[in-house]
């Protein structure tokens, strides 16, 4: 059985790339330092898509819901939990909905430490503005975030959402949106991706049967606390499965490269055991294989290890 490696082990695991020709993963020689900071990109881009995914969904559960929300609204009746929703018992967003000129309509959405079934929280301001009916043939939706968090994970920015009136079960999402993590580090992140549904679109007000293949790229800058930056981009090589009741993605390829070269290969398809659920994925380097968590949340370069690990052989700590 492979050893299991959270994310602070990725930077040892980067930083152990040899320059092969014969290579099949095709990731060249980088730097100790370049191979630490491609170490954190890979874990704040785990975070960033992972986040997406969630405001995504959101939205598109309440986008689709909108008809029956505005009759509700419109009879005095307000969006609650039930069992076929997947927030957790009595947390749900308040919902506020707004009819303009041309059959378009303004959906507010805010959330109060909103926790979801899979347990996730989300926290502070979605607005979703829709071009005009839904029958229109130019439908579609602007999306903003306004001081929006998943988990402690900050977002703002906006989406434009195209909808094809002929596959009901493809979304275009472009958006432009900026990540603040907890430690003060910045993305800056444009993305292009597609959504299909697999399943759930016939049971509209039950989102548990969802599952939703993702393809697309992604172009971003990241800034660290130290005002040091570095560019970067990713492909999704394979689609992302994402589940409706799985924390995290379940199947799906993703490269990030750097500088035009490819620095780390990830394959959410990785199971450690039966459950289709778990939190594992493997990451792919000049250096072989091996196993991460992703609900590991924070990162140790190589000189705080090293300063632990002599800690531990002292007795210290």
């Amino acid at each position: 059985m492979k050893q299991l490696f959270g994310f602070a082990i990725m930077a040892l695991t980067l930083g152990l790339f040899s320059c092969n020709n014969e290579d099949p993963t095709g990731v060249p020689e980088i730097s100790g330092d370049v191979s630490e900071k491609s170490a954190e990109i890979a874990v704040a881009e785990v975070q960033a898509e992972a986040a997406t995914t969630e405001c995504d969904y959101e939205v598109e559960f309440f986008a689709n819901a909108e008809p029956f929300l505005t009759r509700w609204w419109k009879m005095g009746q307000f969006f609650g939990w039930n069992n076929n929703l997947r927030y957790f018992e009595n947390h749900c967003p308040e919902v506020a909905i707004e009819e303009n000129e041309n059959d378009s309509t303004t959906i507010t959405l805010t959330y109060d430490s909103t926790m979801l079934n899979n347990g996730k929280v989300l926290d502070g301001v979605i607005v979703i503005e829709t071009s005009g009916h839904r029958s229109s043939q130019d439908y579609s939706r602007l999306v903003r975030y306004e001081d929006f968090t998943v988990d402690s994970l900050l977002i703002n920015g906006y989406s434009e959402v195209e909808v094809d009136k002929v596959d009901s079960s493809f979304r275009k999402f472009e958006s432009v949106i900026t990540f603040t993590y907890p430690d003060g580090t910045e993305i800056n992140r444009r993305a292009e991706r597609i959504w299909q549904w697999i399943a759930g679109m016939g049971s509209n007000n039950d989102q548990s049967d969802d599952a939703v293949s993702i393809s697309g790229e992604v172009t971003a800058t990241i800034t660290w606390p130290d005002g040091t930056y570095e560019t970067y981009s990713k492909e999704i090589t394979a689609p992302l499965r994402r589940k409706a009741t799985c924390r995290y993605m379940v199947e799906g390829v993703v490269e990030v490269s750097t500088g035009g070269n490819v620095i780390s290969i990830l394959d959410y398809g990785y199971a450690e055991s039966d459950d289709e659920c778990d939190q594992y994925a493997k990451l792919t380097t000049t250096d072989g294989e091996e196993v991460i968590d992703l609900s590991e949340r924070h990162y140790k370069g190589n000189k705080e290890n090293n300063q632990n690990g002599k800690k531990s052989q002292n007795g210290k700590g």
